[in-house]
């Protein structure tokens, strides 16, 4: 194996269809990222979660931040204001609302096993998430260039983790699948392509909202960008870790 580039950004995303954080070191087990979607905004009188991509009046939710700290058994959501409301204060349910323009709620996935967050309402996962979420740099320069899209933000993609490569062009990830890649001293295998949706066009804090990205995704590479990948036992990845895979 040889060093084909470093990890420049961790993330995590407590709630769902929401802008996450951006961590110094990240801790991973078999089953994902402790913290990460475990919650999600839904609409009381369906039931349903959130869904940005299909449904414009959701959008807004990209403008919202949650930020969760470790010593803390909840996270909070942060309001362009800069209000920041824990996901149990009693003055959400008015700030979501005053938000989005509609009655919307926090609700738990199901299947958890913390206690506190059995004090919400319990909503269904809309898709199965994955354990980690790797995007390189190679491959934003590449739909850069086969698309005719300057600079896309690599926000727009939500990546657990963003690794900046040696590589300077080509869907690098493509070649990974299947098969292991080692970031600092962790085997991680590498499941299957991300597939694409529409929040990868949907507008969010200093970005504008952009259609050519999804085009360009569907045209120049059977509408993935990234891939998903599992570790085989809990570790800690830190931004920095050299990534190596095989040649």
């Amino acid at each position: 194996m040889k060093q084909i580039g470093r990890v420049v950004e961790l993330w995590r995303y407590p709630v769902s269809s929401v802008g996450g954080q951006s961590l110094q070191q990240l801790e991973v087990t078999p089953t994902g990222i402790p913290g990460d979607r475990r919650f999600a905004l839904f609409d009381p009188a369906s039931g349903l979660a959130a869904a940005p991509e299909r449904e414009p009046r959701w959008r807004p939710a990209l403008f919202l931040k949650a930020l969760r700290d470790d010593s803390a058994l909840l996270p909070q959501l942060r309001f362009p204001d800069g209000d920041s409301v824990w996901l149990d204060d009693s003055r959400l349910a008015a700030r979501l609302e005053a938000h989005f323009g509609f009655a919307a709620g926090i609700g738990a996935y199901g299947g958890l096993d913390d206690g506190a967050d059995m004090r919400f309402p319990i909503v269904s996962n809309r898709y199965a998430p994955a354990p980690l979420h790797l995007v390189t740099t190679a491959s934003l320069r590449q739909l850069a260039a086969s698309a005719n899209v300057p600079h896309p933000d690599h926000r727009r993609f939500r990546p657990s983790i963003l690794i900046e490569t040696d590589e300077s062009e080509g869907f690098l990830e493509n070649s990974w699948i299947g098969q292991d890649i080692t970031i600092g001293l962790t085997p991680v295998s590498v499941t299957e392509p991300t597939r694409r949706c529409g929040m990868t066009m949907i507008a969010q804090p200093d970005i504008d909202e952009q259609p050519e990205i999804l085009r360009g995704i569907m045209r120049h590479n059977a509408r993935n960008l990234g891939v998903y990948a599992t570790v085989g036992a809990p570790v800690t990845i830190a931004v920095g870790d050299p990534v190596y895979a095989g040649i």
